[in-house]
């Protein structure tokens, strides 16, 4: 539209030079040259802050999926520790009831197996303090 009304108003002199002085259609043609001037460099800045916008939002989604990426990594790391906490709390569990059971006082085999088992437990605690963080 602004490239017709361009075409047309530097046309429309020459169709009416015979109706205009010449100092008016000079007048008239730098005025139009002026317009097409500044419509060149406003179009130039328009273009240059919409690939800054887009070089924005690219960085944006970027990050995003980066974050996603983190947030998920961080999920699958604390499912597994609450897996292996729960195991070694039913193994935990399991050698405290045998214990308790026993009649014949073995409690040296299995208080190893509970130091064991509560040694694993603290240092599965470590990490997991350490991962949440």
């Amino acid at each position: 539209m602004k490239r017709f009304l361009v075409l047309v108003s530097m046309l429309l002199p020459g169709l009416m030079s015979g109706c205009v002085s010449n100092s008016d259609l000079h007048a008239l043609q730098a005025d139009t040259s002026a317009l097409a001037r500044q419509n060149s460099a406003h179009d130039q800045t328009v273009e240059a802050r919409v690939q800054q916008l887009r070089d924005r939002v690219a960085q944006f989604e970027q990050s995003q999926a980066e974050t996603r990426r983190d947030a998920a990594r961080v999920a699958a790391t604390l499912d597994t520790l609450r897996s292996q906490l729960q195991s070694l709390q039913g193994d935990v569990e399991e050698v405290q009831h045998t214990v308790q059971r026993s009649p014949t006082g073995d409690a040296a085999g299995s208080t190893t197996e509970l130091a064991d088992f509560e040694a694993r437990l603290r240092d599965l605690e470590q990490q997991f303090s350490v991962s949440s963080q």
